[in-house]
């Protein structure tokens, strides 16, 4: 899938948790939040990218010789590559307009790629990256409740992919007779983490009480946060609870199976383009298999739910590398690389500026029909359990 929010997208393809209106606010207008905790991981991100490229990568293969095997491609092969990302990006579109009800291709495609810019160039970006997508949605006529709704069924699938995935692929090496000790330790973690989530999920959907105690424990902490600096907490939390459930409850029974097959779809494509690009490369099927190859997609996509850098980035490279390359010599190890550098480079690379031009475009196109709007969103109509439920509108525009 296209480089998504830790996904999204990219996100893009995995969404971060939903904002309090005031932080929603906060990242579409720009105002700095806390001061040290944001400098010191984006520091951390940059110190672990230069190492992983400045130093590790390098041990692992020769970034010429990688270039050289880029450059050798067919055209064959370049149109097939150019066909498989084109693929993977509506893949990914087509599981947001799943999970979104009236959200068009169009509006899908351009919310996807200018949060996935964001999410992969900011260490932590994917609170920002939810803002970007919150204030164009917002500008559509997606109301506050709506597009929470969307931002925790798209997250609870793509997890569910993330961590359902290395089961799949240890039952395909085990299909051939191989063996992995790391992916079995990460099967056993992500069925666990599965598990684990589904129940919860299966729990809150059919369950009055669960919502409900939920609601009310919500309720009581957030009286008593908002009780140290005096002020008055909300009211009605465990009616929201319930009301949301209805709402969640409703879409999923509706476009359950919808929104499950375009996950599967939008997962996949990713590694489509990476076994690709391996093919593309020179790496043949007997150096390695689709099943190993599959094996170190699902490894490291369950990796970098740890969000250390933007998108994975230098840790999915060096990993991808290592784990594919093992037990071959340096000319094998360096098609690799290049086959890995190159998947990157479509899957991670390619929205960053797609969708820096399509946001700016997309703010310059709004404070000329609004002026009003230079500012973003307001806090009045960001996500909030009193938001209003009208169906946002479908016509294609903006």
């Amino acid at each position: 899938m296209a480089e998504e929010l830790p996904d999204s997208g990219g996100a893009a393809h995995n969404q971060p948790p939903d904002l309090a209106p005031e932080e929603l606010q906060q990242q579409t207008t720009g105002r700095p939040g806390n001061r040290w905790g944001p400098r010191i991981t984006q520091l951390l991100a940059v110190a672990v990218i230069l190492a992983t490229f400045g130093f590790i990568f390098p041990r692992l293969a020769s970034y010429g010789a990688a270039w050289d095997v880029v450059r050798s491609m067919t055209a064959g092969w370049i149109l097939t590559l150019i066909g498989l990302t084109v693929l993977n990006f509506i893949f990914t579109w087509w599981f947001i307009t799943a999970c979104l009800p009236g959200l068009g291709m169009r509006r899908a495609a351009a919310m996807n790629l200018s949060s996935t810019a964001v999410a992969n160039t900011v260490p932590g970006g994917g609170a920002i990256a939810l803002g970007v997508s919150w204030n164009m949605a917002s500008a559509w006529g997606f109301s506050g409740e709506t597009f929470t709704l969307y931002t925790l069924v798209s997250g609870l699938w793509s997890q569910f992919a993330k961590f359902g995935t290395p089961a799949v692929a240890l039952l395909a090496l085990a299909a051939v007779g191989e063996s992995n000790r790391s992916l079995v330790l990460a099967t056993i973690l992500g069925t666990a983490v599965f598990l684990s989530a589904l129940a919860a999920v299966i729990a809150a959907l059919h369950s009055e009480n669960f919502m409900a105690v939920l609601g009310r424990f919500a309720q009581r902490a957030l009286s008593r946060v908002l009780g140290w600096f005096h002020r008055t907490g909300p009211q009605n939390v465990e009616q929201g609870f319930l009301d949301f459930k209805h709402r969640a409850a409703h879409l999923i029974k509706t476009r359950g199976w919808l929104i499950s097959v375009s996950t599967l779809a939008s997962d996949l494509g990713g590694w489509f383009v990476q076994l690709a690009c391996l093919r593309a490369c020179g790496v043949t099927s007997a150096e390695i298999t689709w099943e190993k190859s599959f094996a170190g997609y699902a490894l490291i996509r369950l990796l970098t739910t740890i969000p250390i850098t933007p998108g994975g980035l230098g840790i999915t490279e060096v990993g991808l590398t290592a784990y594919l390359s093992s037990g071959l010599g340096s000319g094998a190890t360096d098609r690799v690389a290049a086959a890995i550098l190159l998947t990157r480079a479509l899957t991670f690379v390619v929205p960053i500026p797609i969708g820096a031009v399509n946001f700016t475009v997309w703010k310059w196109l709004r404070r000329k029909d609004d002026p009003l709007s230079i500012t973003g969103t307001s806090t009045d109509d960001a996500p909030s359990a009193d938001a209003s439920t009208a169906a946002p509108p479908t016509d294609p525009g903006d």
